[in-house]
């Protein structure tokens, strides 16, 4: 009975942790809704102000239309949403007669209906995420529930619902050597730890050819990976090193990406001998990998073609609705352990490796990036760990004037998001009650709040180093 209990037990955290991951995924679809609704409100305002300029242009104008998330058509993949580049199989009609003479409105008409389709792509992860989440929830607490009162059988419960995250490398042992073809619907591995190794494993995609998979389109989402890197506290540059990755094969006919960290600083990572076989456009994507002891080689598709390396700055505070802060460089106190170094390729050369971690980035064109150089990367983490909300108030005489801009603006870009005034509200009110809390221990009372002040703590320390 007791090992029965055990396993219940355990079953019942996998299944909240699912739970939480698939929530994670849901705030990043909204994130990206965000974007698009913000972007294409931009782009409507200019073409009105083109119309207005040029009344002949009227009658070329394409109404901005809603659609439907069933209806949105797929991009290719990409690191965040941008450009729609999956072509319609109906037959483009002609252009009216005058389009030659004003291009930039036809150029607008693309764009505006290109992020109408991309809002309703992400409107759909964002139902199936939350959706999967609170059906996870659910099960979960069904099986507490049942716990509460031990069954004679000892058989563990099941649930219909594939499992959103095959394996945490926080909970589970790294998988070596082991073929993972159970059907996931987000990630297959979250490599949460440093100092681990996930070498000789395979990974096949075979969700993509069930009847849940086809059901949920899952070979058309982009954003599901095979090995995500996930640091703790992700979104405030914590680390993850030391990490083996090698040897692995990852098979999926769909967009499944193939090796992935997207937020947090990676250090010596070894990403050799892999074979990736996708149709995702990031094989291999990392933002923020630093440090002089990188190595990267021979990592090939199935038909021994050396794989693309996407690697990017580091990203602090996630973007909702405050636009990017990526860090170009470090300061020379910190270029050793933080610069952005060659990485080692051995005989592979570094053709295939697309090194923008020192350009700057301008993903979000209504909020606005912030592109930071020389910071002071080791002096901002031991502030995120000692700065509260009231000293660094009193440091910026602006910011409680941008903060309470930045909760109005959220009401602005989330319109039909669950629980949307609920998540507001505790926002403001842990920016009223917590001012005394550490920005690094702010998350316990609004993740959303933390993330913001993860940023405007950065903004002010580069300020105060020019």
């Amino acid at each position: 009975m007791g090992d029965a209990i055990t396993s219940a037990q355990s079953n019942i955290q996998a299944l909240r942790t699912q739970a939480q991951d698939l929530q994670l995924k849901a705030s990043k679809a909204q994130e990206y809704i965000d974007q698009q609704q913000t972007r294409r409100d931009k782009l409507l305002a200019e073409r009105d102000a083109y119309v207005k300029q040029n009344p002949s242009a009227a009658v070329l104008v394409t109404p901005s239309v809603a659609v439907e998330p069933s209806a949105a058509q797929e991009p290719s993949g990409c690191l965040f949403a941008a450009k729609s580049k999956t072509k319609s199989s109906t037959k483009t009609a002609a252009p009216p007669a005058n389009a030659a003479a004003h291009p930039k409105l036809m150029q607008l008409n693309t764009q505006i209906a290109d992020c109408d389709n991309l809002i309703g792509v992400w409107q759909k992860r964002l139902q199936e995420y939350t959706s999967m989440a609170e059906k996870l929830t659910s099960d979960a607490n069904t099986l507490e529930q049942r716990g509460q009162t031990p069954p004679t059988n000892t058989q563990t419960p099941t649930t219909t619902t594939p499992s959103a995250v095959l394996r945490r490398t926080d909970i589970h042992a790294p998988p070596q050597n082991e073929v993972l073809d159970q059907g996931f619907t987000a990630d297959a591995i979250h490599v949460r730890r440093s100092d681990q190794k996930i070498t000789g494993n395979t990974i096949r995609d075979s969700i993509l050819d069930t009847e849940y998979g086809k059901a949920h389109d899952l070979a058309q989402q982009a954003h599901r990976d095979a090995i995500q890197l996930i640091p703790t506290d992700q979104f405030a540059a914590s680390e993850l090193e030391n990490l083996t990755i090698s040897n692995n094969t990852i098979e999926s006919t769909g967009k499944l990406q193939g090796i992935f960290g997207s937020d947090g600083v990676f250090r010596n990572l070894t990403i050799r001998d892999n074979v990736i076989t996708t149709a995702s456009d990031h094989k291999i994507t990392l933002n923020g990998l630093v440090g002089t002891a990188n190595y990267i080689e021979n990592n090939r598709d199935a038909n021994g073609q050396l794989l693309a390396v996407q690697l990017n700055p580091i990203r602090l505070g996630g973007n909702l609705a405050t636009g990017n802060v990526w860090i170009l460089s470090v300061s020379a106190a910190d270029a050793q352990q933080y610069g952005y170094h060659p990485i080692i390729t051995g005989a592979d050369g570094v053709q295939h490796i697309h090194d923008a971690r020192s350009t700057p980035q301008q993903r979000d064109r209504v909020n606005g990036d912030v592109n930071l150089t020389g910071f002071p990367l080791g002096e901002y983490k031991q502030q995120l760990r000692s700065m509260t909300i009231a000293a660094l108030l009193a440091q910026d005489s602006t910011l409680d004037a941008t903060v309470n801009a930045w909760l109005v603006r959220i009401v602005g870009v989330l319109p039909g998001s669950p629980n949307i005034a609920a998540r507001i509200e505790q926002t403001r009110a842990a920016y009223l009650a917590q001012r005394e809390v550490a920005i690094s221990a702010l998350a316990a009372h609004s993740a959303d709040l933390q993330n913001f002040f993860i940023q405007a703590l950065a903004k002010w320390m580069a300020g105060q180093s020019k």
